[in-house]
């Protein structure tokens, strides 16, 4: 039997807040949503589910805020991982998108706050080097510093 392959994902991991609507308010206008979805997302929680899904060993490295948010993403990246590098940041937010879907149209629309990504330094990716040598495949997302993606 073949072992599962091992993937680490260096990235975001961020908060979707997502109303669907049937239009998108113009300026000053407040519509009401016909339903909400909060749920786990950034390019890396989402690449880190799919290689789950697919099979994958995962190990992921990201940073998020010292609030609402942080712990929850935390606590369900440790659960969820073989090895997890998330790290809690004074100081700054978690990373927060908030997504309108109207259904006419195929592209929501996002307005992302990412402070916490720009805390992701190459100390942090250093921090969990031994982790980072057991995979085959690292993947990480230019949201993150160029000097931490390089």
């Amino acid at each position: 039997m073949s072992r599962k392959p091992r993937i680490a994902v260096v990235g975001s991991a961020n908060v979707d807040l997502t109303t669907f609507s049937d239009t998108f308010p113009r300026p000053g206008e407040t519509l009401f949503g016909k339903s909400f979805h909060l749920g786990f997302g950034g390019r890396a929680r989402i690449k880190r589910s799919l290689a789950r899904l697919c099979g994958a060993d995962v190990v992921m490295v990201a940073n998020v805020g010292n609030d609402l948010f942080g712990g929850p993403l935390s606590t369900i990246s440790r659960r969820s991982h073989r090895c997890s590098r998330v790290r809690i940041v004074d100081g700054v937010s978690s990373g927060v998108a908030p997504i309108f879907v109207e259904p006419n149209r195929p592209e929501p629309h996002h307005c992302r706050e990412r402070r916490e990504t720009d805390t992701l330094k190459p100390a942090d990716v250093d921090a969990a080097a031994t982790a980072l040598r057991s995979v085959d495949t690292i993947v990480l997302q230019f949201e993150i510093p160029l000097d931490t993606v390089a």
